[in-house]
């Protein structure tokens, strides 16, 4: 990839850094996501792209369903991540907060392919890591307050950050993603481009298969003021995580979530192949500045032995001693 633009050897140096780290054997790899590991449906593709030149995977998820409880609105910042993505290499990445997450919040459930539950056993609602009483919250005032935690129930598509040495390599990349559906995609860290560490990031995400729904809470009055830690935040039992919806509604959006993930792997696909489709073009028409200039020389030599021939044929035409007289002749020959 953009072979010809030169590649910075710190760039090199992190690039090796973050290969030396997926190269890890599980289970000694471990990584800053709920599961700890790269996801194995997306691995293939991680590896095709660490294979090429001037870029590198920082942070990737294939796609997941989760339910995450919020943390506490007042507790302090404990750098939880919440994001899609799972860092590579031992990069860190910001934490995000909203709704409290980031601040205590925690994943009740998380599964990076498509939810089958046994048709017979425990209630959707605690297989999802909450308590079946949805029927209790039907009076709105049982969960208003200002330290009610929500649980959300999410379908996150995949989400791949890709560090590049240029901006060169960075656009197929981002072109690629775009034309296979992720249309949220941009490229950050531009405003660093004078920091000889920072290196342009493609960030391939899609807003348009996300899913999220409020399916549960911890209500106001919970509260187990003998399990409170040193950051202000009350630790809950998943007993404490009430459900407020149906179990009907929880398999509706179980069902909605795995359509959702046949149409995430489909653009997964896509990208993958438009993005070595690219680099296959790439490869094959590239050239040096050398070849360039010999093929360049090459083709004025038989430009101008073809302006010879058709002298030569006409006959009335004066010899060509130089340049001028190619450019001069072959406006005469335009003309005529």
């Amino acid at each position: 990839m953009g072979s010809s633009i030169p590649i910075p050897s710190n760039f090199t140096a992190k690039k090796d850094a973050i290969l030396a780290s997926l190269a890890v054997a599980e289970p000694s790899y471990r990584d800053l996501s709920p599961k700890g590991s790269v996801d194995e449906a997306i691995r293939p593709l991680i590896e095709r792209i660490n294979a090429l030149e001037g870029v590198v995977t920082t942070s990737s998820c294939a796609g997941r369903v989760s339910v995450f409880l919020e943390g506490s609105r007042h507790a302090k910042p404990k750098g939880n991540r919440d994001d899609a993505g799972e860092a590579h290499g031992g990069l860190k990445e910001q934490a995000t907060v909203p709704g409290g997450k980031g601040m205590g919040g925690r994943w009740l459930f998380v599964s990076h392919s498509p939810v089958h539950f046994p048709t017979r056993g425990d209630s959707l609602a605690s297989q999802l890591g909450m308590c079946h009483q949805h029927e209790l919250y039907d009076n709105q005032n049982a969960i208003e307050g200002s330290q009610v935690r929500f649980a959300r129930f999410q379908f996150e598509p995949m989400i791949l950050h890709i560090m590049t040495a240029s901006l060169h390599h960075a656009q197929p990349i981002l072109a690629a993603a775009i034309n296979a559906g992720f249309r949220e995609s941009g490229i950050q860290s531009l405003k660093n481009l004078d920091d000889v560490n920072a290196f342009p990031m493609v960030a391939i995400r899609s807003s348009g298969l996300a899913l999220e729904s409020i399916i549960g809470c911890v209500p106001d009055r919970v509260k187990d003021t003998s399990k409170v830690g040193s950051d202000g935040e009350d630790y809950v039992n998943n007993k404490d995580v009430h459900s407020l919806v149906s179990e009907s509604y929880l398999n509706l959006l179980l069902n909605v979530a795995d359509d959702r993930f046949k149409s995430n792997t489909e653009r997964m696909r896509r990208f993958e192949s438009d993005l070595f489709e690219r680099e296959a073009t790439k490869s094959s028409n590239w050239e040096g500045s050398k070849t360039r200039q010999e093929r360049k020389r090459a083709e004025g030599l038989k430009q101008q032995e073809e302006v010879r021939k058709i002298k030569a044929q006409r006959g009335s035409l004066s010899p060509i001693t130089g340049d001028e007289n190619l450019y001069t002749d072959q406006a005469a020959l335009s003309a005529g």
